[in-house]
């Protein structure tokens, strides 16, 4: 398989260097677990020079923007995690796409972007002539490049299309979390470090439940015996892991928007009524 990392995805969407700072622990997060978890990939990324021409602070290129983060460690591991680490590849020196071709990618506004030139467009290029290969995109957060993969919980798919043609259009997959890389690697490469296993002595963390489903759920500030507790978007239910139980006796428990308790569920979001336990309740003040 081959991972490119998208340029096109920085795109000056972070005002602050708070912001920037945030969304470079989440591209090394993602890295992380690229070298952990994935042996046999390619990893190819710009001419380094090129990433002057893209904004990550508004208003800074993106190695200015890196020279603004106020943790040099932080800078240093994003060089040592995405660049030594990792080893990538410069496409360039084995480009397949020609720069005269027209390639355009829909956005999230259902506009087409111009993306002639990139690695976007590289990729693009390499699914054409290969489409049994797997490629990858890993981009910046808050891009546009948001629009729901259909199959892949919190993965992104990219549509580009080669020359105006619709026979030339290209679905590349792409993520931008550490969760959504989990997803990817589960659905594509059946790569799973998100099952958890009835028979371990450890309560199942959060994204080895039903929780983990950023389209249902949503994490609040509040916790209960130290375990952050969720709201379910559709019912404004309040969920989360039961910290006294572990192994084949883990679940969920749950409870209505004030707070009273409903019952609890298995892993996967099975709600048993049965278990509903008047006297358990939480405090959402």
């Amino acid at each position: 398989m081959e991972i490119f990392i998208n340029e096109v995805s920085l795109e000056g969407q972070f005002m602050t260097e708070a912001e920037f700072r945030d969304a470079i622990k989440i591209f090394n997060s993602i890295f992380e677990l690229i070298n952990q978890r994935i042996k046999d990939r390619e990893l190819y990324k710009e001419d380094s020079n090129i990433y002057a021409k893209y904004e990550a602070i508004k208003g800074y290129n993106f190695n200015a923007s890196l020279n603004q983060l106020k943790d040099k460690s932080l800078k240093t591991a994003f060089i040592n995690i995405v660049f030594n680490k990792s080893n990538p590849k410069q496409w360039r020196t084995e480009q397949l796409h020609s720069s005269e071709d027209l390639f355009d990618c829909l956005t999230i506004d259902n506009d087409y972007k111009n993306i002639g030139d990139t690695s976007l467009a590289e990729v693009a290029e390499r699914k054409i002539q290969n489409e049994n290969k797997e490629y990858l995109l890993v981009n910046f957060i808050n891009s546009n490049f948001k629009i729901t993969h259909p199959h892949i919980i919190n993965c992104c798919l990219i549509t580009v299309i080669k020359n105006n043609l619709e026979e030339n259009q290209i679905c590349i997959d792409g993520v931008d979390s550490k969760l959504a890389l989990e997803y990817w690697l589960e659905n594509k490469l059946n790569l799973s470090s998100l099952e958890y296993s009835l028979d371990v002595t450890e309560h199942p963390k959060d994204e080895q439940t039903i929780l983990r489903d950023t389209t249902k759920f949503i994490k609040t500030s509040y916790r209960y015996d130290g375990r952050f507790i969720y709201c379910e978007f559709t019912t404004s239910r309040y969920w989360y892991v039961d910290n006294l139980h572990e192994g084949k006796a883990a679940h969920l428990e749950i409870f209505d928007k004030r707070g009273f308790h409903i019952g609890e569920a298995d892993l996967q979001g099975n709600i048993d009524t049965t278990k509903k336990d008047k006297d358990k309740t939480i405090d959402l003040s």
